[in-house]
Parts: structure tokens; sequence; C-alpha cells
């Protein structure tokens, strides 16, 4: 029996990372048990706010692959790029974003090694590696994934959905990178609920397709139509799928001494897919109820930090994918959505207040609109 930890992170991704930085930081003795030698791939469409990176104190500038200035939305036919100034939107591989991350963390780090099982007493909790040891920890904190070993041995989340990803990091030629450099695309209507995207990173672009409930080879034969009619070439290049834990009700989360985070405890947006975000906001909050002696509280804090805000997310899934080309002309087509969102992504407001500023804005932007089209109207008609 090895030494005694404070506290035992299972997973190295962002949830991992930033936990053990906290607790680090705090002067906990931590350990981390990575199955993989990182720095190791995943896939991730990588986009992350920039202000939401602002709480920890170091800069990211050296993993972040691109800034953007704008974004673009496509439905079928219709495509509409809206300019985000402030360039708070950046993207990384997750690869080298999590290792940096991990970098800062004052812990001691275990690679290639997985745990096999856990156990959990009134006093400790054990894990057992592949390599055959058994390491006890006060607390035990779960970031590995959707399909989490520790939830597993736990006996937690046994009713989670899951939706099917796929992506590839796709080498282009230059003319079509440069389409993409500084501005992602989001695709929507080409298959249930779901979409697809297309995201600049430093030398190429990320490509993929999330969707829940893809019929067998449905995402690999959407992805190849869709980027096809980009122009973005695809065929023989690698594929790697991933599993989605799509948020979709509360679920028990934690025991007495073990807390699931991140993918783990099943918090990937419903609307977006995106992870990132929560996996680091809810690292960080399982850091902080251990470190309060609280960590009971753990579930708490999700809920009010994070349900919340998925419950208004479900919601907007359901009206969003049953009515895309009113979300789309009335939404996606008004630059104060994408700001809004911005402000979503760097955790400043939840998505009740995106509709609300989104439904505020609506007439000015439909003002705007037909000034537009009644000024094109005019050109016409001048040239006639």
């Amino acid at each position: 029996m090895n030494r005694k930890y404070d506290v035992i992170i299972v997973g190295s991704g962002p949830a991992g990372g930033t936990a053990a930085f906290y607790l680090g930081e705090a002067g906990k003795r931590v350990l981390v048990i990575e199955k993989e030698s990182l720095p190791r791939y995943k896939t991730c469409g990588g986009a992350v706010s920039t202000r939401m990176l602002e709480q920890f104190p170091f800069s990211f500038e050296t993993v972040i692959q691109s800034k953007v200035k704008a974004i673009s939305y496509g439905l079928r036919e219709a495509t509409v790029t809206i300019p985000l100034p402030d360039r708070s939107l950046s993207m990384v591989m997750r690869a080298e974003f999590d290792e940096y991350l991990l970098k800062h963390a004052r812990a001691d780090v275990r690679q290639g090694e997985t745990v096999r099982a856990v156990d959990e007493g009134i006093e400790a909790v054990t894990v057992e590696t592949s390599k055959g040891e058994r390491i006890q920890g006060e607390y035990l904190i779960a970031a590995d994934g959707a399909n989490s070993i520790v939830a597993r041995s736990l006996g937690l989340r046994r009713r989670k959905v899951i939706a099917g990803a796929i992506e590839i990091e796709a080498a282009v030629p230059a003319e079509i990178f440069d389409r993409f450099a500084d501005r992602p695309l989001l695709i929507f209507g080409e298959i249930g609920v779901g979409y697809l995207w297309v995201f600049p990173k430093l030398d190429h672009l990320s490509v993929g397709i999330g969707a829940l409930h893809p019929r067998p080879g449905e995402l690999q034969s959407v992805l190849a139509r869709v980027m096809n009619r980009y122009g973005i070439p695809i065929s023989g290049q690698l594929q790697k799928g991933h599993p989605l834990p799509i948020y979709t009700r509360g679920e028990q989360i934690s025991t007495a001494r073990s807390l699931l985070t991140g993918d783990a405890a099943g918090l990937v947006d419903p609307f977006t897919g995106e992870g990132i975000r929560f996996a680091i906001k809810s690292g960080r909050m399982a850091a902080e109820s251990i470190l309060s002696g609280h960590p009971e509280r753990y579930p708490y804090l999700v809920r009010r930090h994070i349900d919340n805000n998925h419950r208004q997310a479900l919601g907007l899934t359901s009206v969003f994918y049953r009515f895309p080309r009113l979300f789309f002309e009335l939404g996606l087509r008004n630059p104060a959505l994408s700001h809004a969102l911005l402000d979503l992504l760097a955790d400043q407001i939840d998505y009740g207040e995106v509709l609300l500023q989104t439904f505020a804005t609506l007439p000015v932007f439909l003002g705007n609109e037909m000034a537009s089209a009644w000024r094109r109207v005019e050109r016409v008609d001048s040239l006639t």
C-alpha cells in the first residue's frame, strides 16, 4: 500500500487538471492517474472562451492555435457570418491544452496507468491500478470521461444518455484553409438533433459531426456529403469517434468521498455539445468543496451553477431543432445572439439571458433587415 494522498484524481482532462491545480495550490497532496501518455489526442472541437481561462493565474497563449474574428452559421443552402471584434473565442488542441494545464498543477502524475476498480470505505477511497497497486486517498475526483470507470465502480450514472461524434483533423490546401482560418462554421439542418462544425486550428481544420441517436453509418455519410459540398477533402483522412454524455436530467454524481466531474458527471451542454467549460467549472467546484471541508455540497453547487443552465439548454434544444429555419432567420442572423453566446461561453450569463438579449434586440434587427432589403430594391430600380 502506497502513501495516502489527500485527493486522487482519475483522468487528466480539463476537469482533472483544474481540480489538481486548485488542490495543489492549497497545499494538498494530489495524485493524478492518466491511462494514456501525455500529450494524447482527444476528439474535441476545441473552442474555448479566453475570458473563461482568465480565472487561472497564468496565460494560455502558448497553446491557443487561433483566435476567432467571426463566426459563420449554415442551414442547408443559406450561410451567415457574424463579426466577433473582441476575439474572445479561441481554438485549442486538447492534447496540448490538457498537458499544459496539468503542468501547472502541484501534483504527482502517473501516466499510462489505468484504474481497474474503486473501493470506497468510511475513512478513505482505495483505487486499484493496472499495475496491481492499491492506492489510498481521503477523497477521489473522477475526471475519466463519458465511460468513467469510477462511475461504474461506484454504481453511479447508470441511465446516462450518450450522443455520437466523429472528428477529423483535416489537412487541406492553403486556399481552403484560408476560407476558414479565423472564422469557424457551424452547420445545421443536415442531421436530426445535431450539427457539423469546421474549426480552424494552427495549420489544419478540425471538422466533425455530433448527433443524438444517429443511425448506423449516418454520421460518416453525412459528414462526407456536407464536407464535399463545402469543398473540404476528407477522403482517406483518419476519423476519430467519441461518445458525448449529453445532460438530460440531474443524476447522482457523488458519494461521501467521491465526486464525478466533467464528462464523467454527464455535464456536456445538451444544446451545443460544449464540454470544456463545464469540465473546468466542475473540476474547480469539486476541489473547492473538498477544501472547504464540505464535499457534500458539491452536488448542490452543480445543480445551482450548471444544472439550471442545462435545463434551459434542453428546452432550447427541443424548440430549435423543431423550427430550425425560424431560429436561423430570427436568431442566428441577429448579431446580438452571437455576442450573447460569447458571454455564455465566458460563463457570465445563462441561456435565459441569451434569449432575453436576443428577443430584446429583435425589433432593431428586423428594422435593419427591412432597411437593407429596401436599399437593395432601390439599387435594382436605379439600374433599370
